[in-house]
């Protein structure tokens, strides 16, 4: 490495000239290291320029012929004239490329995009592709571009970034895995279309594993299916394979009403957080009761269900619960008192099926059954598309399934098994 410097030069500069070798100097070095690596390939494969191993005497190559498939019996034939240029994560990368021939048939052809996994015509690579696209699932594709150039040094345009995501985003996502503990099921309204309401994303999160590090609680959640502008059916044939323990809604019919047709012998519970929430809003906004006396009921409800966590009495439960219903059309709040009679059903599963879904029960003394893991997962997504217009469709269902894909490990972005021995590249600066 070389330094030049012309007097004295501050700080800043020598940030900024630091940053400009930063984005060239990677992508000069994996170039080099191309060309160095073909040479020595094929200096022990076909032999030195000017002087080939008979075909006889060569060994099987780690390339073949692009038109015979031989991998044998070649001779070098010089370099092409224009140099192969791929944009990478690292910036453009352009190296010579060395051309052989195949005595077999005559074909002249280049090895180096065989022995690199790239196709034809491969202008860039596909982790850059997956970079800039998992940086247009949190800006904007325009951010996207701008960010990936001042941080990474590779140029790719807005319009690219958005194709690279349309093409890894699939109609829908179904789940990879079909034993799940927990299944939380619930929807969200996207600002795209033509629809005053948007179009509808619906969602289905599997919780997997609890674990404790230090005082917080992290759950274990995985992607099971995610669908935009299509109805909860389709979510139902989706989750056919999916054997859950335990059925986690908010209270819309439509999800029970599913919940009780394709899984029958599973136990569904009514999210504690939207029951109390759903009577506050009853009783304040439609029985137009005092803020005091819907706080109230939301209070009285949180204690009954905290006694019967504590106590496991069922019948105490169902009595008190009936109780608060009475209070409730006593009170002239008959909204709130009917919003309670509704979820009667899916109020108390987690004492009538104590076993289904223990990964939700923590240990402050209280059931923390709730699908805020799912709440939460929305607002992300709601965050990324709320930008002040209005979306097409098909760009809606792109950016948010590849964001689902990507936040959860799915798909493309799956893990991978490492090899057992891998290929491994070193660079570092010499002494």
């Amino acid at each position: 490495m070389r330094i030049e410097l012309d007097g004295i030069v501050g700080l800043g500069e020598l940030e900024d000239a630091a940053l400009a070798f930063g984005r060239s100097a990677p992508a000069q070095l994996v170039a080099d290291a191309i060309e160095s690596m073909v040479a020595d390939l094929l200096d022990v494969v076909v032999g030195p320029f000017g002087l080939p191993l008979a075909t006889e005497d060569q060994s099987e190559a780690l390339f073949a012929c692009t038109r015979c498939a031989s991998r044998r019996g070649f001779r070098r034939r010089g370099f092409r004239p224009k140099l192969r240029k791929v944009t990478t994560v690292c910036g453009q990368v352009a190296f010579r490329s060395q051309q052989l021939e195949c005595l077999t048939c005559g074909r002249r052809f280049a090895p180096a995009a065989e022995l690199l996994g790239l196709t034809p015509h491969q202008r860039r690579t596909d982790q850059l592709s997956e970079m800039a696209a998992s940086l247009a699932v949190e800006v904007a594709y325009a951010k996207a571009s701008r960010l990936l150039a001042e941080l990474a040094g590779p140029q790719v345009s807005a319009r690219s970034i958005r194709r690279d995501v349309i093409a890894m985003a699939p109609d829908r996502v179904g789940p990879e895995v079909c034993e799940v503990p927990v299944l939380l099921l619930d929807g969200t309204g996207e600002r795209a279309g033509q629809t005053k309401g948007g179009v509808a994303l619906n969602l289905a999160i599997g919780l997997v594993a609890r674990t404790r590090q230090g005082q917080r609680v992290k759950v274990e959640a995985r992607l099971l299916g995610a669908t935009l502008g299509e109805g909860w059916s389709v979510m139902g044939d989706l989750l056919a394979e999916v054997r859950p323990g335990l059925i986690l809604v908010d209270g819309e019919e439509e999800l029970s009403a599913l919940a009780a047709e394709r899984f029958p012998d599973v136990p569904v519970q009514r999210c504690l957080w939207h029951l109390s929430r759903g009577v506050y809003r009853a009783a304040r906004y439609t029985d137009k009761s005092s803020h005091d006396l819907a706080t109230d009921f939301g209070a009285q409800l949180e204690t009954l269900l905290t006694n019967a966590y504590r106590s496991h009495d069922l019948n105490a439960a169902r009595t008190a619960y009936d109780d608060l219903i009475d209070d409730a059309e006593a009170c002239g709040a008959r909204a709130a008192a009917a919003h309670l009679r509704g979820a009667t059903d899916e109020v108390f599963t987690f004492l009538t099926h104590p076993a289904a879904g223990r990964l939700l029960f923590g240990d402050k003394g209280r059931p923390e059954v709730g699908t805020g893991v799912l709440e939460r997962v929305m607002r992300e997504m709601n965050r990324r598309t709320d930008v002040g217009v209005r979306w097409s469709i098909p760009g809606v269902r792109a950016i948010l399934m590849v964001k689902l894909q990507r936040k959860y490990h799915h798909g493309p972005w799956a893990p991978t098994p490492a090899p057992h021995h891998p290929p491994t590249a070193r660079f570092s600066l010499a002494p």
